[in-house]
C-alpha cells in the first residue's frame, strides 16, 4: 500500500498545493510532504482527516493506496483488468 501515492495524486487531482493541504490539515507544509514521500505514516485520526480535506470516503483512500505489488504476480492480472479501472473512475469522479 502506498498512502504517500495516494495523498499525493488525491491533493493534485483537487488541484491543491502541499500549502494549501497544509492548511487544510492545520499541519506543516514539511508533515504534508513526510506523508507523501512515505517518511511518516499517517495514523487513524489523520488519515480521516485527510478524507474530510479531500471530500471522499476512507475506502475510497485505502482504494487509491493499493498498488500492484501489494498482489502475488499470479493475481497482478486480475488487479491490473479490476482495481485500476475502478480506482481511476472514482479518482476521476472527484477530481
Amino acid at each position: 500500500m502506498d498512502l504517500g501515492n495516494a495523498i499525493k495524486t488525491l491533493r493534485t487531482k483537487q488541484g491543491m498545493t502541499q500549502a494549501q493541504l497544509a492548511e487544510k490539515m492545520d499541519m506543516s507544509i514539511n508533515a504534508v510532504s513526510s506523508l507523501e514521500t512515505g517518511k511518516t505514516y499517517p495514523p487513524k485520526a489523520t488519515v480521516e482527516k485527510l478524507c474530510e480535506a479531500f471530500g471522499v470516503s476512507v475506502a475510497l483512500f485505502q482504494l487509491s493506496a493499493i498498488d500492484e505489488g501489494d498482489f502475488p504476480e499470479e493475481k497482478k492480472v486480475l488487479y491490473r483488468a479490476l482495481l485500476e479501472p475502478l480506482r481511476s473512475e472514482l479518482l476521476d469522479k472527484k477530481g
